[in-house]
């Protein structure tokens, strides 16, 4: 008698689709993103002092970044290095008393990306963004008081970021500025997610110098923005003393490219592969670097050393128990 076997069901092969895992990948950053971001917080006092500090620290740093990209435009043979550091050392300068009390953004492009990150709340956003705005208008006010009219420099449109549309076009200028915006927010969140306190040794640094270095990249091309609200300034100020040229159709470039460079940026290092599971966790600039609320790895080696150093003096008093006559510090018997 002969059996015959059933022969075995086929199962069904579950095709995935490279759209199917590109749409679960962008399904899991939302509920990331959903569970990271929020809107409210107190409206205390020392909120408000971080938007006056946001407000005086963009102030400061329009006076004195584009004051001296004016003073270096008015020069014979003007240095791209020298109007570079204006801004690279303005921000280093400006952030040491700014930091500790709203974390020296001065940049609505970092405030954005901290807060696509959760690190800051979008209340903090939007008043910082107006915050940043107001001190832009007023540096670029008190430049205005300052060169007046006539000054060389001033020809430049009070330093307002342009590009020359017979060397560029739009789109090669808006690629320059989401790298340029890209590199300052990779250091922004690098830094404040360093596990030693205060951004480590270099702290600020490598923040001020991704902006120098954005500059000696951007400058030839379109004036260097990666910061919307530095931009705004000198772009109203001229508007409003009737200077004209390419700059005046230009604006929305600077905001634009700046803002979405930010948010790519963000999404690549906070929910995407840059950011090392070691670093989960971080906070703002303000708590993170300008404060070092973090434990410090030094204070944890000191921790450690004190530790070993205890158990030598037990193994040395246990020994001096057996033998007298024994040496505990072993330099003492040479």
């Amino acid at each position: 008698m002969s059996t015959e076997v059933p022969p075995h069901p086929v199962q069904p092969v579950e095709i995935i689709t490279v759209s199917d895992t590109a749409a679960k990948v962008f399904y899991a950053i939302f509920k990331n993103m959903e569970n990271k971001m929020y809107w409210a917080e107190p409206l205390d006092s020392a909120f408000y002092c971080a938007c006056f500090s946001e407000f005086m620290a963009m102030l400061f740093f329009q006076v004195l970044a584009v004051g001296g990209a004016m003073t270096t435009l008015h020069a014979a043979h003007p240095d791209l290095l020298e109007i570079s550091m204006s801004f690279g050392f303005g921000i280093m300068v400006i952030a040491q008393w700014a930091g500790p009390l709203s974390g020296a953004h001065i940049n609505c492009a970092v405030t954005f990306a901290l807060y696509l990150a959760g690190r800051v709340s979008g209340t903090r956003f939007i008043f910082y963004t107006l915050a940043q705005i107001m001190g832009a208008v007023a540096g670029a006010i008190i430049l205005l008081m300052i060169f007046g009219t006539n000054y060389n420099g001033s020809d430049q449109n009070f330093a307002s970021n342009e590009w020359d549309p017979t060397v560029f076009n739009g789109g090669q200028v808006f690629l320059a500025e989401m790298f340029g915006t890209a590199i300052l927010i990779f250091n922004v969140f690098a830094t404040i997610d360093h596990p030693m306190a205060g951004g480590g040794p270099l702290g600020i640094f490598p923040i001020s110098m991704s902006v120098l270095v954005a500059h000696l990249y951007l400058i030839p091309i379109d004036g260097c923005s990666i910061n919307p609200t530095r931009s705004f300034g000198p772009y109203l100020i001229a508007s409003m003393v009737g200077h004209s040229g390419n700059w005046k159709n230009q604006q929305y470039m600077f905001w634009f490219a700046p803002m979405i460079g930010a948010a790519i940026s963000t999404l690549i290092y906070e929910y995407g592969s840059l950011k090392p599971s070691q670093r989960e966790g971080g906070g703002d600039l303000r708590s993170n670097l300008h404060l070092g609320e973090k434990q410090s790895i030094p204070a944890a080696q000191d921790a450690a050393y004190s530790s070993v150093a205890e158990e030598e003096a037990k193994e040395s008093d246990s020994l001096a128990d057996k033998d007298p006559h024994a040496v505990s510090n072993p330099l003492l018997s040479v």
